[in-house]
Parts: C-alpha cells; structure tokens; sequence
C-alpha cells in the first residue's frame, strides 16, 4: 500500500514541485493550502507523513504543529524560510520530527519523509529489555512515558524522550551521532540536519543540566554522546 503524504503549503510551485518529487517516488499525496484545511483533512485522512510550511495564510505554522501534535503522532516535518535558530527549536519542542530550511533540496526532503516512515513502521529504537532505568535523581519510566529529575515529572516531546532513553540505556558507552540519527530518525549520514543537536540541547534543559557541566549526557566531540550517571546522581 503506498503510504500517504498531507503537503500543507501555500505557494503553488511549490507545492507542485514536492507534490511531483513525492509522486515520483510512489507516494499518494493531497495538498492543501490554509492551516484550517490541513486540520480538517489530517483527521479525514490519516496521513503517514505531514510535510508542513510554516508561513500560511491564516495559522502560523508553529500552532497548527502544536494542534495536530495533540491530535495525533504523524511524523511532521517542517520546511520553512524561516530560519532562526528560535524557530527551529519551537518548530521541534513542539512535537515536529524535523526542521528543514528553504530553499531545500526536492530529493533531500523525499528522503527525509522516507526515514520518518521508516522510523515510525519500526517503532524507533529497538531492542529494549527494561521498562525503568532509575539513577537516584533521574528516573525514567518507559511504559509511563515519564522522566522525573528530583522528583519533579518532566514533560519531554515523544523524541526526546526516546532519544534518552537510547542514551540511557547505554549507560558509560559512547554513542555515535551517526547511529542517533539513523535509529531514532531513520537518517543516513548523507542528510545533514542539526536536529540532533537541536533536541540534546532541549533535552539537557529539562534535565536541569548545566550546559558546561553537564551530569548526565556528556558530548564527546565529534563522535556522539554517552550517557554518565555520576555519582552524586545514583546517591539520591
């Protein structure tokens, strides 16, 4: 069956031009232009992906990902010529799966739709033996989707909180970027995206991680990350 792609965009060459790279590729793909009508036809349609633009004409993009994100766990990715790194952060807190810039490669996003589907068909990371990984100050409760630091719950989006728990569960060994983005986002290391490192920096707030000494997710410069719990975390 091929799987369905929801185009929210409201410049017509432009749509056209994805909606053809899409088809291209075997995928069935509708095209809707205002955010009203993209909310209407998600819950008709029950899209496998949703590519999104953030500037339409009569809901900005970063609401209409926050409502559709309640409503449902479609992979969304955002392309956008807004570039900031503050759009880019909001764009993936709120639940997007990625952040692309305009201009944008047809056949690069193409990709990048098919690594969402394949990490949602797979389910993400795999292999999990453990339901809780408790460190003392840091708990995380994979079947209650819950991280609780002090004691005090943390609300992560969907990715980060998977995106731990890969960390975590591999405690003190080193974890290689590349193997992140290709497990929990389906990225072969031809994208370059700094989603990575985008949710690493979200994810360590929320952790009330200090930035230049940080007690759990330790960069190891350029190779990846390891989760460290030390000492003073398994005390509690």
């Amino acid at each position: 069956m091929q799987a369905t792609v929801l185009v929210v965009e409201d410049d017509p060459s432009a749509a056209r031009l994805l909606q053809e790279h899409l088809e291209r590729h075997q995928f069935e793909v509708e095209v809707v232009r205002t955010g009203a009508e993209a909310l209407i036809r998600a819950r008709e349609l029950q899209p496998d992906a949703l590519v999104l633009d953030l500037m339409l004409p009569d809901i900005d993009g970063l609401d209409l990902c926050r409502r559709i994100r309640k409503e449902s766990v479609v992979p969304v990715i955002i392309v956008s010529a807004r570039t900031t790194e503050l759009d880019r952060v909001l764009g993936l807190e709120l639940g997007a799966d990625d952040y692309v810039a305009k201009p944008y490669d047809s056949e690069e996003l193409v990709e990048r739709v098919k690594a969402a589907l394949r990490r949602t068909q797979s389910g993400g990371s795999r292999g999990h033996t453990r339901d809780v990984l408790d460190f003392g100050q840091l708990r995380i409760d994979r079947q209650g989707h819950s991280v609780t630091v002090h004691g005090k719950t943390k609300r992560l989006t969907p990715m980060e909180f998977k995106l731990l728990w890969a960390l975590a569960e591999r405690g003190g060994q080193v974890v290689r970027s590349e193997w992140l983005l290709m497990e929990l986002w389906g990225y072969p290391d031809t994208i370059k995206t700094r989603t990575l490192n985008v949710h690493i920096g979200r994810l360590r707030k929320k952790l009330d991680e200090d930035g230049k000494h940080p007690r759990y997710i330790i960069t190891v410069p350029r190779i990846g990350y390891k989760f460290q719990a030390r000492a003073e975390a398994l005390a509690g």
